[in-house]
């Protein structure tokens, strides 16, 4: 029996891990999607303990945290990007000012890069 559940167990953390790697790591609908997916898959996991595992479920959960760190660390460096150009399009636009300040007689010249 004990062997009967240890291949339940294998195949969802294989699952997961088929889950987690079908990322295209370019859609934010599609890796919110896996993330909720896979969360749902973790809670039914998540009372097993490392030490209880076997050699060949050690070696997909190794995949499993590969694959998550990633699509975190993508997902991050998205979130930084877009933060940027927030910024950017959150600042004054100075060639507009400048082109008014110019037509007002003035020659104040504010160039943001």
């Amino acid at each position: 029996m004990e062997s009967k559940q240890n291949k339940e167990l294998l195949e969802q953390l294989e699952q997961l891990n088929t889950l987690l790697g079908s990322w295209d790591e370019k859609s934010l609908e599609q890796a919110e999607r896996i993330l909720k997916d896979a969360q749902v898959m973790i809670s039914v996991l998540d009372s097993l303990s490392l030490k209880q595992l076997t050699s060949s479920e050690k070696e997909v959960v190794d995949h499993i945290v590969g694959r998550y760190g990633k699509l975190v660390h993508v997902l991050s460096a998205k979130k930084g990007r877009l933060a940027k150009q927030y910024t950017q399009l959150n600042k004054p636009n100075s060639t507009i000012r400048t082109y008014l300040q110019q037509e007002q007689g003035a020659s104040l010249i504010d160039v943001d890069f």
